[in-house]
């Protein structure tokens, strides 16, 4: 009885060295375990293994070296990702990345402006949320082709208002070891101001080019006839007194052309200096006399006898009052015109109104009336001689002094054109 007591005491210590040893054994192994779940799940901490075996110390060195490999590429990835991110926010050129099945993966700043985009994007196809079909038909054509695509759209956007010009480049983004894309990228170009200018000098051209034709077939015209035999003296004075008159617009033509592109292109520099305003607007009404005389109209200045001084360029302001009066006597009344000039103080401005009894101003010609070469009337207008470029000169000089000019007028109650000036205020 006492062998046996001692056999199970001898079995059962040697079970409880063997579980030991076992524990012992398996310990390392399951820490290495945990540690690589750990890395699995993207926490690369450094690796630190406690009671390691020989058999076991390389496995884990190389797990060591694996983590801290794994936490530099993190840290670049995260760079690299931060770098791009601002990249694309900060770009004025759109852009959108898309997948091989057109659903929107990223939208940046710029892209999102231009087609007033709110809420989210990602995960949307490419024409729920820009509703073009020809951005669709050139996103198509890249990711069935693999080559780039461009195209132009014309469309107009909600919320902006007007008719957007884009130029879409589309390129399918695909790597080196696929066949097929993966992506693709758009970048969007907003040409809506290239064309729009493009639009405006186009009929630039145009007008300038009939400016010209007009009193150029006039001059020819009457040439023509002055060659021919037999014509007789008050035909001939007839004739030049006419070629003379268009000679003289062609001549007001040139000089307006060349005062506006000045002023649109470079900039109107100015040499400013302190100016007695009332003493300007008697030498524009001196200068105008004759034209004052010829068409039987009556001017009247009504001022203060003080008026505070403003910083202007003489010649410019006189050269904007000047074109102002010019424009209420060729279209002023007929006959019995009055024009009727003030200036007065009004706030923090000095107010210049040049107004007429004519016929007014249509509502709807009101909006364009110092846009260049604009006519009320259209073509009839050309027949008072103007250029069609004074009101737009007018604009151009107030606006460089810092002022403003306005225009009330009622069809039938004549016209009132005003510049405001900013005063200034002079110390002793």
């Amino acid at each position: 009885m006492k062998g046996l007591l001692e056999m199970a005491v001898i079995a059962v210590l040697g079970f409880g060295l063997i579980g030991l040893a076992m524990l012992l054994a398996i310990r390392p192994v399951m820490e290495l375990l945990g540690v690589i779940r750990r890395i699995a799940n993207g926490d690369y901490r450094p690796v630190i293994l406690t009671g390691r075996s020989n058999f076991l110390r390389d496995a884990s060195n190389n797990l060591r070296l694996i983590a801290e490999m794994l936490a530099r590429q993190k840290i670049l990835l995260a760079e690299e990702e931060f770098s791009l991110s601002m990249i694309l926010e900060s770009m004025t050129e759109g852009v959108v990345i898309t997948g091989s099945d057109l659903k929107i993966r990223l939208v940046n700043k710029a892209a999102a402006s231009m087609f007033n985009l709110k809420g989210v994007t990602e995960g949307l196809l490419l024409h729920e949320v820009f509703m073009s079909h020809e951005l669709l038909g050139v996103a198509q054509r890249a990711v069935g082709t693999g080559e780039v695509q461009q195209g132009e759209l014309t469309f107009g956007i909600p919320g902006r208002g007007e008719r957007c010009h884009l130029v879409v480049t589309a390129a399918a983004l695909k790597a080196p070891s696929m066949e097929l894309p993966d992506g693709l990228l758009l970048v969007l170009y907003d040409v809506t101001r290239l064309r729009e200018l493009e639009a405006v000098r186009r009929e630039f051209v145009a007008n300038v080019t009939h400016e010209f034709r007009t009193p150029l077939s006039v001059i020819n015209g009457y040439l023509e006839t002055l060659g021919e035999k037999g014509v007789s003296r008050e035909m001939q004075r007839k004739s030049i007194a006419i070629m003379q008159r268009h000679g003289e617009r062609l001549n007001r033509l040139i000089d307006d052309l060349l005062t506006i592109s000045r002023m649109e292109e470079r900039g109107l520099r100015l040499e400013t200096a302190p100016t007695d305003i009332g003493r300007l607007l008697r030498e524009v009404i001196q200068q105008l006399e004759g034209q004052i005389a010829e068409r039987g109209a009556q001017v009247a200045l009504k001022m203060p006898e003080v008026l505070p001084h403003v910083d202007v360029e003489g010649y410019r302001i006189e050269q904007a009052f000047s074109n102002l009066l010019a424009n209420a006597l060729r279209h002023g009344a007929l006959t019995g015109g009055e024009i009727t000039i003030t200036a007065i103080r009004e706030g923090p401005d000095l107010a210049i109104r040049f107004r007429d009894n004519g016929p007014g101003i249509p509502l709807q010609d009101q909006p364009h009336l110092f846009e260049r070469f604009y006519r009320v009337g259209g073509d009839r207008a050309r027949q008072t001689g103007g250029t069609g470029l004074g009101l737009s000169i007018v604009k151009n000089i107030v606006t460089a002094h810092g002022g403003r000019v306005t225009l009330e007028s009622s069809p039938g109650e004549g016209s009132t054109f005003t510049i405001f000036l900013p005063v200034i205020f002079l110390h002793d």
